[in-house]
């Protein structure tokens, strides 16, 4: 009889009775009959006792070192080698290298992981990678969170997308998520600022709201924060900017009401979940990354490049002529305008340059068991391509987690970063140097002919607001310092075995200074004889949360259990603001801004605000061997933005699964490799109203005084009955695996109804008041999302890993009061209408025998009129918001090389040319125009064309002629490098990472619209207000691990 298979078996069965608390104890006690015995993913795992050093005098030993993936060509970290007879163990990494001494030749190593297939290979060599398959069966066993329950893969009912950390690291962006847009189905991100650190609006499926943000939950490690735009006077200014990519684990992005019902009313537009990178036990790791490069702006569509001198001399005489001046007329304006001069210059070169940026980045990663830390610096400056405009931020992680005992767990975090951000006094219109590029003609010089600066261009009245921007750039300042510390603290205790208790505590305190001057010699600070405003704002959040868990496992039945989870959660936001304004300086000079020097005070301002929430939550779930499961949870909320009559609210969510593929009769297939089918429906609500809306709110000061005695006026009424927005949603969705889960296709529909909507809605002016907010409206988002995923070839040295997603979302607003239609700015509000709907009047072309443009008399298009007076204002087919939108993301490798390429894409949306009115209009002649508008024109009778005569009598009314199609595919991203671990000379150095690469972004843009004179990446309202352009970049970077 075999004793030692016969001991095995007997050992194993003991190990099937005991709970994994007890597993340590009883491992230590085996060890003392078996050398070679350990643990292994809770297992026991057995081989028999090591040879002395005299038994195998004489034997072959190797050291033994090499890389682990997975079938993507992704290192897979924290997988176990173990050798086969022997006693030696080794874990790979964060890059999935190991390495083994004194291997007997010929003895077999034994990789191990969970989720994946368990490997055997032979040690014949010193170099031995392996690609490791994912094992189906285990998904089980690997786990997702949303912040406040942990479930498995298998028993998960949640629509929820991942991004990891490689995807986020070292992109030259000074913000994550730039680095989202095209990654994640249903998540759009754009990026309508050149200006570095500016915010970005991140949807997730569609439009949450009418009137309130739409833009989704951030949370950092478990503390809900501030996000958006917090500065009072930067019009630029993100919340987030100081959050180091390098230094995130993952991402998580919640969508239906399973994954987000349990954050209540703060959950319908969805959430964010950002996990930041903790300590792996075992040898300290340091990290170093640098990265370096240039940028250039990103040019507008040929269509949109002013005109040069000779193109603008043309039209500008044209313009007179066509509008009845008579020759001696048109010469001598063309004098008075400079463009007899013979010189000229280039606006758009001048106000653009190189810019550079670079990135450094230093870690530190380990610890034991029981104390493990995570560390980082990072260091990130940017000066833009636009003059006047750059960034610079400092930011610090300190990670640690400890087993203070067998049953209590300590983990802290503080994460400090502190950013600079420059900008021209206004990213839009006057004060930006890429608006003031465009419209400035360039028989304007930049220029006096002694080599200084021209500060007389602002005297021609028909530049109203415009300067050079030159003198702008050099003379006004407007800067922002803004600086961050979150930390948090959570103990967690093991009461009993299937008793946790977790008590969570957070802080994010932020202040943001804000300075602007602006000069006296030219701008908008001449009249004041310059100004100076400074604003400084302070935020305290912290939020606690405390939570019981319980698991209960059934008896007599393997894998089936259920969990349930009860807690208590409280959050206080406090913002305080102080501004004061100051006219009258003796000099630009720096030293002598500050406001002290002010001859004139212009007034101060002071305001304090605060909100909180309170809330008990509920959840619970039950999975039946890994086949069924079922989850459930339910949130009370408060809020002080409410009146006690609607201060609380509740919200729930139901969410089952089905994972075919355990059921018996799937396995008779071999088509599919996995297939798991879930559904879910709940309630979540919008509270991101103003912190006192309810209320009547007045103004109080000598600005609303009489004779220097100080006044107050009402400025809101205020409504005791206003409630919570609540959106119910429903999600259907499936993953199907195939050829072994080597290729993936989830698929999700949703259908969100949003109710309770809050506008403003007029009221009798017998109350002093035109308008008052009320609950007034509803709106349905619905939609489609699919993502495909896979290795597309898998050839010996040679890998394609690719991930395309697509998202369709329709919007329509099913209630308004009393059925009645708004026109809000360009948009038609109405019932049975999607929200941003234009509403404007319809160009119908150009008059071949006349050159006047033409225009639909109405939305038949049965007649048209050259006099838009005569047409219509009716609602377009036609949004603001996309219809499709996603990404195509590859990866290719070959040996040491690999290679990375993203687009993303914006479809079936359009886009408004608000400064349009002066670029393509010949009434403003006096201003630069568009390269489509001079080369597109009519001169000719019978002449067919688009582009209307150019006349000083053109009409400057809003109509279709300056709405254009922003469907676009953009090149994000192209990434070249190259591994060079392997090689000899890097392993004799003791050097585990070593990456060498070089990156581009934005290389390039395809539109669908001739016509289109900017870039297509606009805001959700669908304005283009010349606002700085995109930046494409070029930089060389290295990733040395140690």
């Amino acid at each position: 009889m075999n004793y030692s298979i016969h001991i095995e078996k007997r050992v194993n069965s003991l190990f099937r009775t005991l709970d994994r608390s007890r597993m340590a104890s009883a491992s230590r006690l085996v060890g003392l009959c078996f050398v070679a015995f350990s643990l292994v993913d809770a297992r026991p795992a057995f081989s028999a006792p090591a040879l002395t050093d005299a038994r195998v005098t004489g034997v072959a030993v190797l050291n033994v070192s090499g890389t682990v993936k997975d079938d993507a060509g992704t290192p897979i970290p924290g997988v176990v080698i173990q050798v086969s007879g022997g006693s030696q163990t080794a874990v790979t990494d964060a890059n999935g290298y190991y390495q083994l001494s004194q291997v007997p030749e010929g003895a077999v190593l034994v990789f191990r992981m969970l989720g994946y297939v368990t490997q055997e290979v032979p040690a014949g060599k010193s170099q031995i990678n392996v690609t490791m398959q994912r094992d189906v069966r285990t998904l089980g066993e690997v786990v997702v969170s949303d912040g406040y329950r942990t479930t498995t893969v298998a028993a998960n009912t949640s629509a929820i997308s991942s991004v990891k950390g490689d995807v986020l690291e070292n992109k030259p962006f000074s913000t994550f998520a730039q680095t989202l847009q095209g990654h994640i189905a249903g998540l759009t991100a754009p990026t309508t600022s050149g200006q570095p650190g500016a915010a970005v609006d991140i949807r997730i499926r569609g439009l949450g709201s009418l009137s309130l943000s739409s833009n989704p939950l951030i949370v950092i490690d478990g503390m809900i924060v501030n996000s958006g735009q917090l500065g009072y006077n930067m019009t630029t200014s993100n919340a987030l900017a100081g959050l180091n990519q390098n230094d995130i684990e993952s991402i998580d992005v919640l969508k239906d009401a399973a994954a987000t019902a349990l954050y209540g009313s703060r959950g319908s537009t969805g959430v964010i979940i950002i996990t930041t990178k903790r300590g792996k036990a075992g040898k300290t790791q340091v990290r170093v990354d640098a990265e370096a490069g240039v940028s250039s702006q990103m040019d507008p569509p040929d269509a949109g490049m002013p005109l040069n001198g000779p193109q603008y001399a043309e039209m500008f005489r044209e313009a007179l002529r066509n509008g009845g001046s008579t020759p001696d007329q048109i010469a001598a304006l063309a004098e008075s305008y400079g463009l007899n001069s013979g010189k000229s210059n280039d606006w758009y070169k001048l106000v653009t340059r190189t810019g550079k940026q670079q990135q450094y980045n230093v870690s530190l990663n380990g610890g034991t068991e029981k104390t493990k830390f995570f560390g980082s610096a990072g260091y990130f400056n940017q000066e833009a391509t636009t003059i006047g405009s750059d960034f610079k931020r400092i930011s610090g992680l300190l990670n640690f987690d400890q087993h203070i005992s067998k049953r209590l767990q300590l983990s802290t975090g503080i994460n400090v970063s502190n950013v600079g951000q420059n900008t021209p006094y206004s990213t839009q219109f006057s004060g930006n140097p890429t608006w003031a590029a465009r419209v400035l003609r360039p028989f304007q010089l930049a220029y006096k002919d002694d080599g200084s600066i021209n500060t007389t261009i602002a005297g021609n009245t028909n530049f109203p607001g415009i300067y050079n921007p030159l003198w702008i750039a050099e003379h006004d300042k407007k800067y922002l310092s803004e600086t961050r510390v979150l930390g948090n603290v959570k103990l967690k205790w093991n009461i009993w075995d299937k008793l946790n208790y977790t008590s969570y505590i957070s802080a994010d305190y932020q202040t943001l200074e804000e300075t602007t001057f602006l000069n006296a010699t030219m701008g908008d600070g001449v009249s004041l004889k310059g100004r100076s405003r400074n604003y400084y704002t302070r935020y305290f959040n912290w939020l606690t949360r405390n939570q019981l868990d319980y698991r209960y496992d059934f008896k007599g039945v393997d894998n089936f259990y259920a969990t349930a989870a009860v807690g208590y959660e409280a959050q206080r936001s406090k913002e305080y603001l102080l501004a004061a304004d100051g006219g009258g300086f003796p000099s630009t000079h720096e030293s002598l801004t500050a406001l002290s020097n002010a001859a004139t005070p212009l007034g101060a301002y002071g305001q304090y605000s605060n909100y909180a929430f309170t809330s008990l939550y509920a959840t619970a779930g039950i999975n039946y061997r890994n086949k069924y499961a079922l989850n459930g949870s339910f949130r009370r909320d408060g809020s002080s933005r409410f009146a006690s009559n609607n201060k609380y609210a509740s919200f729930y969510s139901v969410g089952g699964t089905w994972n075919v593929h355990q059921e018996d009769f799937f396995q008779r297939q071999h088509v599919l490799s996995s297939l798991k089918l879930r559904s879910s429906y709940g309630t979540t609500g919008n509270a991101s109203l103003g912190n006192y809306a309810w209320l009547p709110q007045a103004g109080y000061g000598l600005a609303y005084g009489y004779a220097g005695i100080n006044g107050q006026q009402y400025a809101t009424i205020g409504n005791i009955d206003l409630r919570w927005e609540t959106s119910r949603k429903f999600d259907a969705g499936l993953d199907i695996g195939f050829a072994g889960d080597r290729f993936m296709l989830t698929v999700d529909y949703y259908h969100n109804n949003i109710d309770g909507l809050i506008r403003s809605v007029p009221t009798s002016l017998t109350t002093g008041f035109s308008a008052v907010s009320e609950n007034v409206g509803a709106m349905v988002n619905k939609g489609w999302e699919f993502t495909v995923k896979g290795d597309v070839l898998r050839i010996k040295d040679f890998t394609w890993n690719s991930n395309f997603n697509l998202a369709l979302n329709k919007n329509r607003i099913t209630r308004l009061p009393a059925g009645t239609s708004v026109q809000n700015n360009l948009f038609y509000l109405k019932e049975g209408y999607s929200f941003n709907t234009y509403y404007m009047k319809e160009f119908a072309g150009v008059d071949p025998q006349t050159g006047d443009p033409l225009y639909y008399k109405d939305g038949t298009h049965a007649a048209t009129t050259n006099n838009i007076a005569d047409a219509q204002l009716v609602p377009l087919d036609r949004l603001s918001v996309p219809k499709a939108t996603g990404g195509f993301n590859n990866m290719f490798s070959y040996k040491g090389i690999s290679l990375g390429i993203d687009f993303s894409y914006n479809l079936g949306y359009w886009v408004y040319g608000a400064s349009d009115l002066y670029t393509t209009s010949g009434a403003n002649y006096t201003y630069n125009k568009y390269k489509y508008i001079y080369d597109h024109r009519w001169t000719t009778p019978g002449q067919v064309t688009d582009v209307p005569k150019f006349t000083t009598k053109t009409d400057n009314s809003v109509s279709t002629y300056r709405l254009y199609k922003g469907d676009h595919i953009r090149l994000k991203n192209v990434t070249v490098g190259y591994d060079f671990r392997n090689i000899p000379l890097v392993k004799q150095l003791g050097i585990s990472k070593l990456h060498v690469y070089g990156r581009a972004t934005n290389l390039f843009t395809r539109t669908f619209d001739k016509r289109l004179p900017f870039d297509p990446e606009v805001n959700y309202s669908g304005f283009d207000y010349q606002d700085m352009m995109q930046y494409k970049t070029f930089t060389f970077g290295i990733n040395v691990g140690l």
